[in-house]
């Protein structure tokens, strides 16, 4: 366990906040590749992956209460259910952006998932990957202003799902609500989790 930890240490260092812009209100940190399912994907020195929630999800489903990694060794695979978390009596699976093992997972945000809400992109990272045939799990994330284009259609997904009430908190110009799902309820949680996630109720 020493050892591993050492390895962790070494393998994860703390992430600069990274710049971003604004796309529908919602942050998109540059240099960062994005999943359908609302992962980030960020390829670091000796080809690793670190991967985390993008803004939309932690503003979609609000501050998590649990979070649930995968262990060291483990293999996912890209488009499967890599990780989960939950929120009171709600708990929903996340698909892996990547294909890879895992090598380090960020222990903060087991004891403080909060952090995932406030900080993303940097401190509320979830696990680091060797990833496997990186070039082929490159064709099937967003980048750059295809990344923006896929933002703006969530978005308009999202404003079809809320109705009215959400479309004018957003035509404030403002960033959008931070705890959507809190906001409104009545959109139901698994439809968010199936439609924006694409996995289904655990």
């Amino acid at each position: 366990p020493f050892d591993q930890m050492l390895d962790e240490i070494d393998l994860s260092p703390e992430l600069e906040t990274p710049a971003y812009r604004l796309a529908a209100g919602f942050k998109m940190a540059d240099g960062y590749y994005y999943h359908m399912g609302h992962g980030w994907a960020r390829f670091e020195h000796g080809g690793r992956v670190r991967i985390g929630f993008d803004d939309f999800a932690v503003k979609l489903f609000g501050a998590m209460e649990t979070i649930e990694l995968p262990p060291l060794g483990e293999s996912l695979i890209q488009n499967q259910v890599g990780w989960t978390f939950g929120r009171a009596n709600h708990k929903a699976a996340v698909l892996s952006p990547v294909t890879g093992t895992v090598l380090a997972v960020n222990h903060k945000i087991l004891e403080h998932p909060e952090i995932v809400h406030e900080d993303p992109y940097s401190q509320g990272w979830l696990i680091i990957l060797d990833p496997n045939a990186p070039k082929r799990n490159l064709k099937k994330l967003f980048y750059g202003k295809e990344s923006f284009r896929w933002m703006d259609l969530e978005n308009q997904k999202l404003l079809g799902l809320v109705g009215p009430e959400y479309e004018q908190l957003a035509a404030t110009g403002g960033e959008p609500v931070g705890d959507i799902y809190g906001n409104f309820p009545k959109i139901g949680w698994d439809r968010l989790v199936t439609k924006f996630l694409h996995t289904s109720q655990i």
